[in-house]
Order: structure tokens, then C-alpha cells, then sequence
């Protein structure tokens, strides 16, 4: 009896395992990740990415986005091209002059959420840049943040209060801070609580989910908004390029029908959740002040934005595009210039 319920035992065994093998997956995607908050927004949206790659696949692509850090942030995207993973994301500040058409939506007003902004700048790189940028990836998406603010340990009633004061940004922020009177301090956000302790800076340009991902609430009891954003940073996932170009026709139509503007939105959309969520909190805060720009200050900033507006122009229009005609149809929902 026992030989009998070995021998049966056995056979199951063999052919379960001849069942997974038949199910194994025909192709891999392994997803860079270089932030290692698994509550972090974008991973959320990369988690909800993978699962329906599979389901929409048959399981014939197996996706999986790493728990690990690989790689420095500023690397990704070489990480990508290379082959070293299928996939990425990260951050088009971190390669200063090599994306500098799509940072066209980290301008001051041009974003009214992470949904729409990064529904937009996506449809802006298809119909403008996409023989300029990205050109040696699959670009899956473009996307940006909740409309950044301005968080600081002073009041900012108006912008002669930030002059002298130190601000943590990044990207087209930079020149942005200075166009305020403030001084730029350029580090990584995992730099900031420690920065913003210890003196090194005084305030910082952050969407309202990042007070809260990076322990600022202590630190930072004002928070200046205003309409459209103040600023953002702009994102990219991207497929390495030989691995798309590898896939039958019917998975590299699985691929398309979820990348694009519709996939930008929805990675937009999953960090407003997040934002709103910080948002809520800290307004509801006795020993936080969360204010918007009076309309004088709004006419200052609008003012002082032109420089930044203007080298952005000079940079498309070297580059042979209508800079004039991208502003005009991200400024339709906002102030723009």
C-alpha cells in the first residue's frame, strides 16, 4: 500500500511539474527599480503594470519589478538600454542635456495633476520628439508627479521672503529656485531629511506625498501651492529595445496597448492618490499652513518665469522644434506663458 501511494505520489509529482513547465513563461521582464519604498506610488503603478502585462499576455510574459536597488539612479536608464534589465524607470534630471526636450512640463504652471501632466508631455514626445529622444528604448511612458510645491521652515508671504534662502530641487528647478532669489541646493531627495536638519537647506520643491515618504512633517510646517504647480519632475519607463523588437507580433501588441498616454495617466493618477492623501493630512494639521499664491504673488511668478520659459525655448528651437507651438498646448489647461 505504501509503494503504491509512493508511486502515485510520484506521478503527480511529475506531472504537475510537467504542467508548470508547459505554463512557464515564453518571455521575461525584469523591471529595474531603484527606490525601495514598495509603498511608493510609481511602484504601485509598476506592480499594476506587471499584472496585466501577464493576464493580457496568457502568462506567456512574466513580469517581475525588482525589490532590490540595482544600479544609482543616474545609471537606469543606461540599465535599460544595455539589456542588464527588460525594463526601467527613473528620473530625466538625472542626465542633464540628454532629455532636455520632454522636460519641457517641469516648467512652472504647465501641469494640473500627475494624471493630466503626464498624459500630456507623453502625447507631446509622440506627435514632436520621438525621433529625437528615446530613440534607442522602447519609451513606454512619460510621467511626472503631483504639482510640486514649495515647503519651507518660514512663511513664504511673498517672494522677498525667499531671499537667502537655501532650496532643495533639481532638474529645470534649478534655474527656476534662482528666478525666485533663492539658492538652488541640488542633492537626492534620500538627502533632503538630512540637509533640511541640519541647515544645508531651508526649504524644498516637492510633490506633498514626498513630506511625508521622506519624514519632513517636523521639519517643514509651510506649504505654498499654487495653481497648476509650482514645478515638476519628469519621469520615464522605458523597454529595452532588442527585447521588444524580439517579441511575436501578438506580445508586441500586448506591449502597445499598454504604454502610451493611457498608461502615463495611470501612473500620473496613482501618485494625485498619493499626494492627496499627504495633502489632506498636513491641511488638517493645527501645526501645519498649507496656502495657495494670492494672485499678486501669481503675477510675480509668472513675471520672473520668463527666464526659465525662454531657455527652454532656445534649447527646442536649436533643436529644430516649434517651442512656441509645444507651450501652447501644454498652457491650455494652465496659465503657461
Amino acid at each position: 500500500m505504501t509503494t503504491k501511494i509512493f508511486a502515485g505520489a510520484a506521478t503527480f509529482a511529475a506531472l504537475s511539474l510537467a504542467a508548470t513547465l508547459s505554463q512557464a513563461a515564453e518571455y521575461n521582464i525584469r523591471v529595474g527599480n531603484w527606490n525601495p519604498n514598495s509603498n511608493h506610488a510609481v511602484v504601485n503603478a509598476l506592480n499594476a503594470w506587471a499584472e496585466k502585462i501577464e493576464t493580457e499576455s496568457d502568462g506567456r510574459i512574466e513580469v517581475s519589478v525588482d525589490k532590490a536597488i540595482i544600479g544609482k539612479p543616474a545609471g537606469q536608464y543606461d540599465l535599460i538600454r544595455q539589456g542588464v534589465v527588460q525594463a526601467g524607470w527613473g528620473a530625466l534630471a538625472w542626465t542633464p542635456g540628454r532629455f532636455d526636450l520632454s522636460q519641457v512640463i517641469e516648467l512652472p504652471f504647465l501641469s494640473a495633476s500627475g494624471e493630466e501632466g503626464s498624459r500630456k508631455i507623453t502625447e507631446i514626445w509622440q506627435e514632436n520628439f520621438a525621433d529625437k529622444e528615446f530613440t534607442d528604448t522602447k519609451l513606454l511612458a512619460l510621467h511626472v508627479h503631483a504639482p510640486g510645491a514649495l515647503h519651507t521652515k518660514v512663511k513664504v508671504a511673498s517672494l522677498d521672503d525667499l531671499k537667502g534662502q537655501k532650496i532643495r530641487t533639481l532638474g529645470s528647478g534649478v534655474e527656476w529656485a534662482e528666478a525666485l532669489g533663492a539658492t538652488a541646493v541640488v542633492m537626492p531627495a534620500s538627502k533632503a531629511h538630512e540637509a533640511l536638519a541640519r541647515g544645508v537647506a531651508d526649504g524644498i520643491l516637492f510633490p506633498f506625498d514626498a513630506i511625508q515618504s521622506y519624514r519632513l512633517e517636523e521639519i517643514l510646517p509651510y506649504h505654498l501651492e499654487v495653481p497648476n504647480g509650482l514645478y515638476t519632475i519628469t519621469f520615464f519607463f522605458a523597454l529595452n529595445k532588442e527585447f521588444y523588437n524580439s517579441l511575436p507580433d501578438d506580445l508586441k501588441a500586448v506591449i502597445d496597448a499598454n504604454s502610451g498616454p493611457d498608461l502615463a495617466a495611470e501612473i500620473g493618477r496613482h501618485w494625485d492618490q498619493a499626494a492627496e492623501v499627504t495633502y489632506t493630512a498636513l491641511s488638517e494639521d493645527p501645526g501645519h499652513e498649507v496656502s495657495l499664491a494670492s494672485p499678486e504673488m501669481m503675477a510675480e511668478l509668472e513675471s520672473r518665469a520668463s527666464t526659465v520659459f525662454d531657455a527652454w525655448k532656445e534649447i527646442a528651437t536649436e533643436k529644430g522644434v516649434d517651442a512656441d507651438g509645444i507651450l501652447a498646448k501644454l498652457a491650455a489647461t494652465g496659465s503657461g506663458q
